[in-house]
């Protein structure tokens, strides 16, 4: 999120500040190429030096509370994943709200999905090796989208990576009201434009609110200390664990909500993307 304090009433100014912010953002070099997945845009990322090889490949969604961020102002994010990673990412450039409430950005990340898995051999990546994930509203939108696909009897990822994610969108978890940071009244502003009409303990909007939570992708799940959300994360990981499937949780220290939109220069910064690259990557070696 940006600033102290913000309210929708100043998003065109929220999202100018985001901008200005992801352009100023040091990335490493890789390889970046824009594609469109029927009329939705993205933008993938292959690492330098990987010629002959036929990478896995993630798909990642970046945050910003459904309301802010695009390919732009997430590059950076997306390159230091790429780099630390050494896998390819495509980032979706889904639709916003309020311009576009709820189920808007979840029909752009499943059709950006399913590109990413009839073209991935096309682009020269192992289609075997397919992933799912996103930080912040974007984990929340991988997470939704592993419950729509098991409904739908559709693939399942090779697995979920989810980085702070919001799943229970009534805001019921602990951590709301005792950990500072991001206030109620503008993550209810961000809800609210998403979701729009459709009743906040949809799956689809509050995947921690399904009733069944069997048969999905392995989850990888990263909460940070410094976050209102924090409880999410780690309610989650336990719902999907007493379901059966394959979970995998770490706190990280000393980290804000949106951590992975801070500079890289900052060495807590660096060694988040460390270890989420080193686990991302040994994921996909074992998986």
């Amino acid at each position: 999120m940006v600033g102290s304090e913000p309210t929708l009433r100043d998003l065109p100014a929220l999202r100018e500040a985001m901008a200005a912010e992801g352009s100023a953002l040091p990335a490493p070099d890789v390889n970046a190429e824009d594609h469109r997945a029927g009329g939705v845009p993205l933008r993938l990322y292959r690492p330098i030096g990987k010629a002959g090889v036929r990478p896995p490949i993630l798909m990642f969604l970046h945050g910003g509370g459904w309301v802010l961020g695009d390919l732009e102002t997430h590059d950076a994010c997306c390159r230091q994943m790429c780099a630390a990673a050494g896998c390819v990412i495509v980032a979706v450039d889904y639709r916003l709200a309020p311009e576009h409430p709820f189920p808007a950005a979840l029909e752009d990340v499943m059709t950006a999905w399913r590109w990413v898995r009839s073209e991935a051999d096309a682009l020269g990546c192992d289609p075997r090796r397919a992933a799912i994930g996103g930080e912040s509203a974007g984990a929340n939108l991988a997470a939704a989208l592993t419950l729509v696909l098991r409904d739908e009897r559709g693939e399942q990822p090779l697995f979920q990576l989810l980085v702070h994610p919001p799943t229970d969108l009534r805001l019921e978890q602990p951590s709301i009201d005792t950990v500072p940071g991001m206030s109620r009244s503008f993550l209810e502003e961000c809800i609210g434009a998403y979701a729009g009409h459709t009743p906040l303990d949809d799956p689809r909007l509050s995947p921690l609110r399904a009733g069944d939570l069997a048969n999905l992708a392995p989850a990888m799940i990263l909460t940070v200390e410094n976050d209102p959300l924090r409880d999410d994360g780690e309610s989650y990981a336990l719902a999907l664990a007493r379901a059966g499937n394959d979970v995998g949780v770490q706190r990280l220290p000393d980290l804000p909500h949106g951590f992975m939109f801070l500079p890289a220069t900052r060495p807590e910064v660096a060694a988040s993307f460390r270890l989420l690259g080193g686990r991302v990557a040994r994921y996909f070696r074992t998986a």
